[in-house]
């Protein structure tokens, strides 16, 4: 994938999207792009978040497609939920992404420990 130019807010918001894996050709309303972008912009200062019929009247799109793609969001670890209100994880956008590294750094190391017994279990043995 490749890096956009510096100094376009949209395109440089599209590109943490699109590298988490969230554009595709069924999202033909681009309907997850407008929401990540909104709670991107939303988070800055002291924001407690979106409501998700709040999200579904500023993008005039259905609460369901919110909702849809909000779960996708939470279950990455993007996007939490407090109450009723949706935000990104932490207040900075690179904090957010530095806290699911982190995440995938701690299932990481476990999915080695657990492969590393069941390799140990089997016989089977790496150098």
């Amino acid at each position: 994938m490749q890096t956009p130019a510096p100094g376009n807010l949209d395109r440089d918001i599209d590109f943490i999207c699109k590298s988490f894996g969230y554009f595709s050709q069924r999202d033909k309303q681009d309907t997850a792009g407008k929401i990540f972008r909104l709670l991107v912009k939303e988070n800055s200062g002291e924001s407690p978040g979106l409501r998700s019929d709040d999200i579904a009247l500023h993008l005039d799109l259905t609460r369901g497609a919110i909702i849809h793609h909000l779960n996708s969001f939470l279950s990455a670890g993007l996007v939490v939920k407090e109450k009723n209100m949706y935000r990104l994880r932490s207040q900075s956008v690179q904090r957010c992404i530095e806290e699911v590294k982190e995440d995938m750094d701690r299932i990481f190391k476990r999915m080695i420990q657990i492969a590393n017994e069941i390799d140990e279990r089997l016989g089977n043995y790496y150098r």
